[in-house]
């Protein structure tokens, strides 16, 4: 039996040369900046950094979900080049995007056209380094020649168990999206007040606590690594933990050398937060991601 083939979108932040030594098939959301849409794959460090440094510059970009002409072009060239496997496509969160119910009905409508293969769409619920860590794991179930309903079984009840916590250090863009009003933003800003956000139940984010000032936001993020991780699923260490970011900060900085004193036999993989999801957040921001219990429903 032909092994499943993977597929992703630009939400996934893994460097584009991984992906295509990985042979992982993407499909890129765009942003919009002064009325110019783009779609940029980063493959360097630098390049994050330059988007970040225009963000500082005060760079207002906006995002656009994928159409279901574009997912339906996308997919069939995935068909016409891989002439044999099933296809596992791993989306942004459709509590973040419509991209993912349209990625849906897409492959709902391809599928009854096919005979013998299958387009699975697997909502992610997360987004940017959850999402890398979703992939990451088809890759082993791909190599080690898990059949295709096994894996995704084992995909979702990873996506089902990924605890993201995040810490917003700048409250602008929070409010940009709708997520706080204008005066809570002031008033954050006015009493060094950052936001601790998880990415819930449904895929969405949501505002958990408030902590004041850097080391009390990254104490509370440890504190929940050990409440929603450690403590809850026996094999904890077992796999590795994603810590992320969006600009280079001293607030990462420290972040992750806490979690390293703290949690030293843990397997840390590090991610940086691409133009769309980052786009959202703003510079600064602080991610952690791991297995462990059931996510919260807020």
């Amino acid at each position: 039996m032909a092994k499943f083939i993977i597929s992703t979108d630009s939400c996934v932040d893994l460097y584009k040369s991984v992906l295509e030594k990985q042979n992982i098939y993407y499909i890129m959301l765009k942003r919009v900046v002064n009325g110019k849409e783009s779609a940029e794959m980063y493959d360097s460090e630098a390049e994050f950094d330059r988007f970040y440094e225009e963000i500082k510059k005060g760079a207002l970009p906006t995002t656009t979900q994928l159409n279901s002409f574009e997912l339906q072009e996308y997919f069939e060239g995935i068909l016409k080049a891989e002439p044999s496997g099933d296809i596992i496509h791993i989306p942004l969160s459709s509590g973040l995007s419509g991209t993912c119910d349209n990625a849906k009905a897409t492959a709902d409508a391809i599928n009854k056209t096919l005979s013998g293969r299958k387009i699975y769409v697997l909502d992610s619920l997360i987004a940017t380094v959850g999402m890398s860590y979703l992939v990451e794991l088809a890759i082993e179930l791909r190599n080690a020649g898990v059949e295709t309903d096994a894996a995704v079984r084992r995909l979702e009840q990873a996506r089902d168990r990924l605890q993201g916590w995040v810490v917003v250090d700048n409250l602008f863009h929070l409010k940009r999206g709708g997520r706080i009003s204008g005066f809570k933003a002031a008033l954050g800003t006015l009493l060094n007040m950052k936001p601790v956000i998880v990415l819930s139940k449904m895929g969405r984010l949501a505002i958990e606590n408030t902590m004041k000032g850097h080391r009390k936001a990254i104490k509370y993020i440890l504190s929940s690594v050990e409440k929603y991780g450690v403590s809850v699923l026996p094999d904890f260490f077992s796999r590795p933990v994603y810590l992320g970011r969006s600009s280079k900060s001293e607030f990462y900085d420290e972040f992750k050398r806490s979690f390293v004193e703290k949690f030293p036999q843990a397997t840390i993989k590090e991610g940086i937060v691409g133009p769309i999801i980052g786009t959202h957040l703003g510079d600064g921001c602080i991610i952690a991601l791991f297995e462990g219990g059931p996510r919260l429903d807020i």
